[in-house]
């Protein structure tokens, strides 16, 4: 949805969250071209109610009530004379107690920080803190506003190529220097009424480059891809056998066209080792606010792990059977190279009639190869999709997929741990199944080896709506498995089926394990859609013959669905979560990879590695 809203009030009153105490006393901030009383409210606060607005801050988080804030640039690299613009997107959340902002620009690099300030119009020099509309360094108590991409910088004159077509709040756009290079980011921070204690925070990285570099054909030997310059691939790009691309922390690359796909061919490396501050970003070429679901196609990774398929070694799906699209084979320990602090967005492009590109696909790679801290965004098709092989990965993150969040089959047998998926109502599919799709070969589901995963500490929110989306997690044809310590809730459908006889006979013989879960949903006989899917049996089996499975509120952080929660999803469990409960934990195999947990999710209190700032949660 493409939203630009200039102004929205945000006079509500604060009412009975400071209890008994004298309700603050209320004035507009005024900022230049913005009509008073129409951005955000300013509160005059006692000495006494200050006290009570903390204890009340704490008590609303301790509820879930946290606010949302999303900042975003209109793009995220600048060559000399681009033009960068700033927007806020923020909602209370629940969260009513008075509250202050501040505003940023770090270096991504050695952490130097200018805060903004609105009275000086101007970033303050590096050993000045202040929030964003006080003086005299004081912070200036403020209400929470309701705001949907608000220009907080920019210009109405700018290229309608990376412009928002309007002015900002607090001045126009920034133009980059000539000759300016480096990886930086602005950060907000809505503070708690001293300003001591950050509630949430949003950050918007961005790079000043110096040189765009279209990519085409295929990378025959070994390469490196730098962050003071821009890739831009065009088409089908291909690593060969023998190369090596590297591409270094801070890196963004676009997929230039609707076809433009990144395959790393069998035998070839991709060492794409970001960091938390320098993600390395795959993206839409249009400016933030324009960018869609399809708008590229994204990232494969071909390999020489074992498939279940007959003779070893298969071609991707929809796409020609050439030595280019070929994999498995004979060795688990296969290396494709490094895959860490990288996302991946707005892509899915179609390479034929309902044949999407993944948003990461792995065919055939092997445990030699790293894959940990990785996000799909805004995918057309499934978010993370395994195609046999040995691969383990961890922490990844799937948001507003419109098919499957984790999709194995032809013989898949890694583990995962640490998985984060959100659900975007307007970005769903009816046949979704946004938690696992799991199979075991399409068609002879008795091939060997059987997809048989290990699967831990995921947390599913789905959308929760009656009119889009399918199952959790559907389980079929012949797969095997084990699923423990996850989170699945807000299904259409009931939050997990198993389809088929082959599936059943490995939860018969004990080759599939769903053990320590929370699945919150419907499980009667109408959230089972075909005879094909039995519920008597499913139910049986998960509740019956598994002993630690719960169909109880999760509650966490996040709380009931809503658009807005999904631009900064907490999914933190509350202090008297079900997920907490260690009696109900399973300790998973000793497979080298999967950590023991005392938790049930895959966030645990204390450690929101989802919301640590190297992922993107905007919708457009």
């Amino acid at each position: 949805m493409k939203r630009i809203v200039l102004a929205i009030a945000a006079a509500v009153a604060l009412g009975a969250s400071l209890g008994s105490a004298a309700p603050p006393r209320r004035q507009t901030i005024d900022v230049p071209g913005i009509a008073p009383g129409h951005w955000v409210e300013k509160l005059a606060v006692s000495a006494d109610e200050m006290s009570l607005a903390q204890a009340e801050a704490v008590l609303a988080l301790d509820e879930g009530n946290r606010p949302i804030v999303l900042l975003e640039t209109n793009y995220y690299t600048y060559l000399p004379g681009d033009s960068l613009q700033l927007r806020l997107t923020s909602h209370p959340g629940g969260f009513q107690a008075p509250a202050t902002l501040y505003l940023y620009q770090e270096n991504r690099i050695d952490g130097e920080r200018r805060y903004y300030n609105a009275a000086a119009g101007s970033l303050l020099p590096v050993d000045e803190t202040a929030d964003l509309f006080g003086t005299g360094g004081a912070p200036v108590p403020i209400r929470i506003p309701e705001l949907s991409d608000f220009v907080l910088f920019g210009s109405a004159s700018d290229s309608s190529l990376i412009s928002w077509g309007l002015n900002g709040a607090l001045g126009g756009s920034m133009t980059v220097a000539a000759g300016e290079t480096g990886l930086y980011q602005w950060v907000v921070e809505i503070r708690d009424v001293s300003g001591r204690r950050v509630i949430s925070r949003s950050n918007a990285m961005y790079s000043y480059v110096n040189e765009s570099v279209t990519v085409s054909g295929t990378i025959s030997s070994s390469t490196t891809w730098t962050a003071d310059r821009r890739y831009i691939l065009s088409d089908f790009v291909g690593v060969s056998a023998g190369a090596t691309l590297t591409i270094e922390p801070g890196t963004v690359i676009y997929g230039g066209d609707g076809r433009a796909t990144l395959f790393v061919q069998r035998g070839a490396t991709i060492m794409a080792d970001g960091t938390a501050r320098r993600p390395i970003v795959f993206t839409s070429p249009q400016k933030v606010g324009d960018r869609a679901q399809r708008d590229w196609g994204s990232v494969v990774i071909f390999g020489r792990a074992p498939i279940n398929e007959p003779g070893g070694e298969a071609f991707m799906e929809g796409l020609p059977s050439q030595s280019a699209y070929a994999f498995g084979g004979s060795d688990p320990a296969d290396s494709s190279g490094v895959f860490r602090y990288v996302r991946l967005e707005f892509g899915g492009f179609p390479i034929e009639q309902n044949q999407e590109i993944n948003g990461l696909t792995l065919a055939g790679v092997g445990t030699g190869t790293t894959v940990e801290y990785v996000q799909v965004l805004h995918n057309k098709d499934d978010a993370f999709e395994f195609f046999g092989g040995t691969v383990n990965a961890r922490y990844l993150i799937a948001v507003a997929s419109a098919d499957d969040s984790i999709d194995w089959d032809l013989g898949y047998q890694g583990s995962i741990q640490y998985v984060a998926i959100v659900k975007r109502a307007e970005n769903d599919e009816n046949d979704s199944n946004f938690f696992i799709e799991g199979d075991g070969h399409p068609q002879q589901f008795e091939l060997t080896p059987k997809s048989s995963p290990v699967v831990s500490n995921v947390t599913a929110y789905g959308a929760a709506r009656p009119d889009v989306g399918a199952y959790g997690a559907v389980l079929r044809r012949g797969t095997a498995g084990r699923i423990y310590n996850s989170i699945v809730t807000g299904s259409r459908r009931a939050p997990v089926t198993i389809r088929d006889d082959a599936s059943f006979a490995n939860a018969a013989s004990g080759e599939l394990v769903i053990e320590g879960n929370i699945f919150h949903g419907d499980f009667s006989e109408a959230a089972f859609a075909s005879s094909s899917d039995r519920a008597e049996q499913t139910r049986s089996f998960l509740f019956d013959t598994m002993k630690k499975n719960r169909n109880v509120d999760a509650m966490l952080a996040i709380g009931a669905p809503a658009h807005v929660k999904t631009l900064m999803p907490d999914l933190t469990p509350l202090a008297a979560s079900p997920a907490l409960d260690v009696d109900f934990v399973v300790t998973p195999p000793d497979d080298r990879f999967l950590e023991a947990v005392d938790f049930i999710g895959a966030v645990p209190p204390g450690n929101n590695w989802v919301l640590a700032g190297w992922a993107n949660f905007s919708d457009n």
